[in-house]
């Protein structure tokens, strides 16, 4: 036999008679680097030290809702760890300081674990502009009895050369897990409200593509999993939950589900809840459980809404993340100094490029751009000074009002943010800074542009500080998934 269970977001645990692996498990409620983007959705119950004895863990990269440091901790340390040979120094380093056995993931390889057999290969189109999944190999596991197999392209296209090998890997179908990665961060837009279409239609047509593409390659899926987009935003930020994700799963699986009901009545298409497992036996499925005794989704009323407003919005106020509200004595010259860095990485972006474009004025503003800072103490603003490779103090200025585009933040997080004490999901994408763009079709600055900064692979450094925040945060005894072989530290 061979049974996938869905962890959540898009966390799975495959099973054979003999061997049991993990694929980037969120073992918390907590989301986004300890919480600082949200909550489990939908939320769970979990008994970790209930799980079955593990015989490895796989990272597929290294986006914090793929390698999340609490979940890491709440592992054995017998469990041999295999994480992107690609993903950054600092992510391997500290596997190897918190005493697992780290194995690097290859691509175009196979791994062989009891008898499960994982095969990765190398993603297409990483090379695209505004792509950064740098550290993601696409893959296809089986077992060795022929009873089942997995397809995942994780958060990337199809590759050919996996469709090409696929039939001859996996002869007998199996379940095919797509990410529903449709968000929206219009909801920290301070420009004019904006309305957002229903996109379901357009994204089902996409994957009903690459189904097919799938069928022409010989490999039917017997059940599609839509997965992904699986966290909720809690208290003072529950508003959002009604403008960040604009396509819901199980709708878009009843849709893609009605497009290949006619034509493939043997494939279903579903949208799995925490717990859910799907048994295979000779290519097909024999059982789809609902829950595990270790893992299950709470019932549906006391799920947050996540229904859709396809009107944005005015943002609301905001807290800091960090919890302070004021910079210190000393730390506007760090901050100045941090930015420096990032100044010099916007040198040849399309914004940069942008700047390069304009007059000085238009429409009485300035074409520029920069940070206004919320402070309690002294609000400022920092003015990007392309010339310089820095930014700078702007005084006497309303930054909305004189500038084409901006970022308003709080300068305790932006300095958290650069210092590696706060990641950049949990700043970009929180509802924790807002935005402005007066002329977007001539400059548009964007959260996305200082996420991409902050990737690990650009500042392995401050990721590392990071990493070593959230371990030391973490209570030194918490239940833990078993290894299959005993680590007598534990």
């Amino acid at each position: 036999m061979f049974k996938a269970t869905f962890l959540g977001h898009q966390g799975w645990l495959f099973r054979t008679s003999t061997t049991t692996v993990l694929l980037d498990p969120l073992l918390t409620e907590r989301f986004g680097h300890g919480g600082a983007l949200g909550r489990m959705f939908p939320p769970r119950q979990l008994d970790v030290a209930a799980f079955p004895p593990v015989d490895a863990v796989i990272l597929t990269h290294e986006h914090d809702d793929h390698f999340d440091v609490p979940s890491l901790h709440r592992l054995s340390r017998s469990i041999p760890v295999h994480l992107s040979v690609r993903s950054s120094s600092s992510a391997h380093a500290l596997l190897q300081r918190m005493g697992f056995t780290v194995r690097p993931l290859l691509p175009d390889h196979e791994l062989a674990i009891g008898d499960l057999r994982y095969r990765t290969f190398v993603a297409e189109g990483i090379g695209a502009a505004g792509s950064d999944e740098w550290d993601v190999f696409p893959f296809v596991l089986r077992d060795s009895q022929g009873h089942g197999s997995f397809v995942s392209s994780i958060d990337v296209g199809l590759p050919e050369r996996m469709l090409e090998q696929l039939p001859a890997l996996a002869p007998r179908p199996g379940v095919w897990a797509v990410a529903n990665n449709a968000t929206s961060v219009a909801f920290q837009g301070l420009d004019s409200a904006i309305t957002t279409g229903d996109d379901t239609p357009a994204l089902a047509r996409v994957l009903e593509r690459r189904h097919a593409q799938l069928v022409a390659a010989g490999w039917t899926p017997r059940v599609t999993a839509i997965c992904g987009a699986g966290w909720s935003f809690p208290e003072e930020r529950a508003w959002i939950d009604a403008h960040a994700f604009p396509i819901d799963s199980e709708r878009l699986g009843e849709v893609l589900g009605e497009a290949l009901g006619e034509r493939l009545p043997e494939s279903s298409v579903v949208a799995p809840a925490p717990g859910t497992t799907f048994e295979l036996r000779e290519g097909e499925v024999v059982a789809t459980l609902g829950a595990e005794p270790f893992l299950a989704a709470l019932p549906r009323e006391h799920w947050p809404s996540r229904a859709h407003e396809p009107h944005a919005s005015r943002p609301r106020e905001y807290e800091p993340a960090c919890g302070r509200r004021s910079l210190g004595t000393g730390q506007l010259p760090a901050l100045l100094d941090r930015l420096g860095d990032y100044a010099r990485y916007l040198y040849g972006t399309p914004l940069f490029r942008s700047l390069c474009s304009l007059p000085l004025t238009l429409d009485g503003r300035a074409c520029a751009w920069g940070f206004s800072l919320l402070d309690d103490d002294n609000p400022r603003c920092l003015l990007h000074d392309p010339s310089g490779s820095r930014f700078v103090v702007h005084e006497g200025i309303d930054a909305q009002r004189g500038l084409l585009s901006g970022i308003e933040l709080w300068g305790t997080d932006l300095l958290a943010f650069l210092n590696g004490e706060l990641g950049p999901t949990g700043l970009c994408y929180a509802g924790r800074l807002r935005v402005w763009n007066h002329r977007p079709e001539l400059l548009r600055v964007s959260p996305h542009d200082l996420w991409r900064f902050g990737h690990p692979l650009r500042r392995p450094e401050a990721t590392a500080s990071l990493y070593e925040r959230l371990l030391t945060a973490e209570p030194r005894q918490v239940p833990r998934v078993p290894g299959r072989r005993r680590d007598p530290r534990e």
